[in-house]
């Protein structure tokens, strides 16, 4: 009875190794993602000024890229931004180019004209996240 607690607990934990081991991937697709873009749009990314909200330096806008734009069934979208992150220690993102998901109102991405491989101005504020301020 001891062997096959033993060996239950052996299969379980090489089960849990694999699905850890294929879920994180390193970075890797948002350095696939960003050998995908044209070379000025690299630029873009690279060279975006980072521009602080205030003295406290706690949030700040920059240039992002639109990766995609995915509505939904209700009144929201799925916008997919791509952005340099340029200060890896103060946001929870520890990689340098990161694709950020974030939930928009329709009208919203109508309204700022907000469309694949489009540039648009992103608040990134540490430890809450990063919306799309302006197209």
């Amino acid at each position: 009875m001891g062997y096959i607690i033993a060996l239950c607990i052996v299969v379980l934990a090489a089960f849990v190794c694999t699905a850890v081991m294929l879920g994180r991937d390193g970075g890797e697709r948002e350095a696939r993602a960003f050998t995908e873009l044209e070379p000025e749009q690299q630029r873009v990314l690279y060279n975006t000024p980072i521009e602080y909200e205030d003295e406290s330096h706690q949030s700040w806008r920059q240039k992002g890229i639109v990766r995609n734009v995915t509505p939904r069934d209700d009144d929201t979208a799925d916008v997919e931004v791509m952005w340099y992150n340029a200060k890896p220690d103060e946001t929870t993102r520890k990689k340098e180019t990161n694709i950020e998901h974030i939930a928009a109102k329709k009208k919203d991405v109508q309204a700022k004209g907000v469309h694949k491989g489009g540039v648009v101005t992103i608040r990134v504020q540490p430890g809450q996240g990063v919306t799309v301020v302006a197209a």
